[in-house]
C-alpha cells in the first residue's frame, strides 16, 4: 500500500510542478503558441489544454487569442506586476529573502528559497536577465563576530542610497572613509560588487586611489555622492584572493 500512496504523492509534484512552470512560462512572455508550451512542458495538446482549463477554473486570467498570430496569454496586470516593482525594489526584495536564507532561522524559512526562485522567474525576459546580472553581484557570507560587531554604527539613510544608486548604475561614487585606525581619505569607488556579512554591510570595490581592489565598510563611509562617471563591471578574478573565496551569491 506505501509505494501506491508513494505513486499518487509524486504524480501530484510531478502536476504541481508543470503548473508551477506553466505559470512561470506564461507570465514570461507576452504570448505564446501551444506548440511551443508544449515544446517546453513536453506534453501533448490535451493535458496542455487540460492544465490551462484547471488554471482557469483556479481564477488564473488565461486568455486565448484566435486568428493567425493568436495565442495564449496571462492577463498581464494579474499577480505580482500589480506592485509595478523597479529593478532596485526586485533587487531589494530578492536580497531580503535572501538574506533571511542565510540566517538559517528553524522557523517560517523553508520556502525561501522557492519564493525567491518564482518571484525570480515572475518578470519578463528582459527584466529576470537584468536582476539575475545585478544578484550575482551580491554576495552574502558568515555573520560578523562579535569583536567586528562591536563598534558598528547603523549608516546613514542618503548615505546608503548613494550607494545603492551607485551599485545598481555602474556609476562611480566618490566617499569620505575612515580607516580603523581613524584617518579619514577622500576616493573615487567603483562598486562592483557588495558584501554582507550580517550585520555589516561591504562594498568590494576598485579604487582609484590606490587603482587596486580594496574592501570598504560601509558604516565607516563618512560621506557618499555620485560622480558623473560610469564603470564598467571587472573580471571577477581582480577581486579574488581576500575578497572572494569564502562567499557566495544570491
Amino acid at each position: 500500500m506505501w509505494h501506491i500512496r508513494l505513486m499518487i504523492s509524486t504524480s501530484f509534484e510531478q502536476r504541481t510542478e508543470r503548473r508551477n512552470r506553466l505559470v512561470g512560462l506564461l507570465r514570461s512572455e507576452e504570448h505564446w503558441k501551444t506548440s511551443d508550451l508544449r515544446e517546453h512542458l513536453g506534453v501533448s495538446q490535451r493535458t496542455l489544454m487540460r492544465e490551462l482549463a484547471e488554471l482557469r477554473c483556479a481564477g488564473y486570467p488565461i486568455e486565448s487569442d484566435r486568428g493567425r498570430g493568436g495565442g495564449i496569454r496571462l492577463n498581464g496586470r494579474w499577480g505580482i506586476e500589480r506592485l509595478t516593482l523597479n529593478h532596485q525594489e526586485v533587487v531589494e526584495l530578492i536580497l531580503s529573502l535572501a538574506v533571511m536564507e542565510s540566517l538559517k532561522s528553524p522557523l517560517l524559512t523553508s520556502n525561501l528559497n522557492a519564493i525567491k526562485q518564482k518571484l525570480f522567474q515572475a518578470f519578463p525576459q528582459k527584466q529576470r536577465s537584468a536582476v539575475s546580472n545585478i544578484r550575482k553581484r551580491i554576495m552574502i557570507g558568515d555573520n560578523a563576530s562579535a569583536n567586528v560587531i562591536s563598534n558598528y554604527t547603523t549608516p546613514a539613510q542618503q548615505i546608503s542610497e548613494s550607494i545603492a544608486e551607485s551599485f545598481l548604475g555602474q556609476n562611480c561614487l566618490e566617499i569620505e572613509y575612515q580607516s580603523e585606525s581613524g584617518e579619514i581619505t577622500l576616493r573615487v569607488i567603483e562598486a562592483q560588487y557588495i558584501l554582507l556579512n550580517w550585520p555589516i554591510w561591504y562594498i568590494i570595490a576598485w579604487d582609484h586611489l590606490r587603482l587596486s581592489p580594496r574592501l570598504f565598510r560601509i558604516d565607516r563611509i563618512k560621506s557618499a555622492s555620485i560622480v558623473d562617471s560610469s564603470f564598467q563591471l571587472r573580471q571577477k578574478g581582480t577581486f579574488s584572493g581576500n575578497y572572494t573565496p569564502f562567499y557566495k551569491t544570491i
